[in-house]
């Protein structure tokens, strides 16, 4: 083990993170994610997940106890961290996630099914490893040729004001001396800063975070951050590429900008140039996305020629929110509404739209695309009509092909 992975491990065993209970995380949904890609898994095997860096476990349990037909694999240096991780999933019952302790840059010990991983998450951790160019190529050699990365990396632009603190803090308080010695100081300055540079920001209140949060974020002892061009170069770098965002209204220049005149240039560039253009004017702590192997490509909108014949399911990461008023002998909805992971409430009141999400929200298995036809032309909606609504419930993610 290389002294950076050292020192990477004994922080981490003194603060064990994250803290929290299982959590249901964006990109949670494996076979979801595996959606946005055109190669499909040639067999009828259980899929097989690796969390690479899994920490105390609240990511992987949130996913595991949502898809328990789903053989996870977790790994982590943090020794501490894998047996509460260990501990808790035992005391929930959680018989699909193996722990094992292994280090990302040799990935020792790890034991990769016959055609390697069908997802691998991978959050939070690469920008941690002494190389994580080494990292990222070793989680590419055990990815399935259909497989997909889960990443999420640090944003250098969106996190300028805390790099701006730290700088301060190694100033006060050097990074020589131990942790527990540097706490009480960082956390003072940390919350000054909340007046200052990170008034307003997604960095606001850092300071009251527990200790685990907190030394992650301010007193770290090793990672680094990337930018987008820095991003594809590390993704090209392993043989990967780019596939989507987790969340791609972050990243959309017409969610992002109203101006007409300024829209009309932004359509003009390269999605890059509209992903530079965006990370510049907007905090993005966060880069999160999806990778795939360099052979493989996004999956494309399905042909109107196959529609009908097409296997759709309810995006596990949509919610429905329907408030009724309850009459004499009779109900009345008063409003509907869906989003999709954590991003807003978005009302329905259009009331073919309104009928088919109501139906969807009760619907846990697949089902074809001639059936929604036929839903729908019972609700009084012509077959023309019926598959513009199916298209518009794909570009609004709330269905998908699995």
């Amino acid at each position: 083990m290389d002294q950076t992975t050292k020192k990477v491990k004994s922080m981490y065993e003194r603060y064990p993170y994250p803290s929290g209970n299982p959590s249901i995380r964006a990109g949670f949904d494996a076979r979801l994610l595996l959606s946005y890609v055109t190669k499909k898994k040639d067999t009828d095997t259980p899929l097989h997940v690796l969390d690479a860096g899994c920490g105390r476990g609240p990511g992987v349990l949130g996913a595991a106890s949502l898809q328990p037909d789903v053989n996870f694999t977790a790994i982590d240096i943090n020794s501490v961290g894998l047996a509460q991780a260990k501990a808790n999933a035992e005391a929930r019952g959680l018989t699909n996630v193996n722990f094992v302790q292994a280090d990302l840059m040799t990935l020792e010990g790890v034991d990769v099914p016959p055609g390697g991983f069908d997802v691998i998450y991978s959050s939070g951790v690469l920008h941690h490893l002494a190389n994580p160019q080494i990292g990222l190529n070793n989680l590419a050699n055990i990815l399935a040729p259909h497989g997909v990365i889960s990443l999420m990396l640090y944003g250098s632009f969106g996190r300028q004001a805390l790099y701006r603190l730290i700088e301060g803090i190694d100033i006060v308080s050097s990074n020589k001396d131990e942790i527990e010695d540097r706490l009480p100081l960082a956390r003072v300055l940390t919350e000054e800063a909340d007046n200052t540079i990170f008034k307003g920001n997604y960095w606001q209140g850092t300071y009251r975070n527990p200790d685990v949060e907190f030394v992650d974020t301010c007193l770290n002892v090793n990672e680094v951050s990337y930018d987008v061009a820095s991003l594809w170069k590390f993704i090209d770098s392993a043989k990967m590429k780019f596939v989507r965002w987790i969340d791609p209204d972050v990243w959309s220049v017409d969610r992002r900008f109203n101006n007409p005149l300024l829209l009309a240039r932004l359509r003009e560039l390269s999605e890059f140039e509209q992903y530079q253009v965006i990370e510049r004017l907007f905090e993005i702590p966060k880069l999160e996305l999806i990778i795939c192997k360099a052979d493989n490509t996004a999956a494309e909108t399905v042909d109107i020629a196959e529609l009908e014949s097409s296997q759709f399911a309810v995006n596990p990461e949509a919610s429905f929110s329907v408030e009724k008023r309850n009459l004499n002998q009779s109900q009345r909805i008063e409003s509907l509404s869906y989003k999709i992971r954590h991003s807003k409430s978005q009302s329905v009141t259009d009331p073919l739209l309104a009928q088919i999400i109501l139906l969807l929200a009760e619907q846990t298995t697949c089902f074809t695309g001639s059936e929604i036809i036929s839903v729908l032309s019972q609700n009084g909606a012509d077959k023309n009509s019926a598959i513009e609504l199916i298209y518009e419930l794909l570009e609004k993610e709330i269905i998908f092909i699995p």
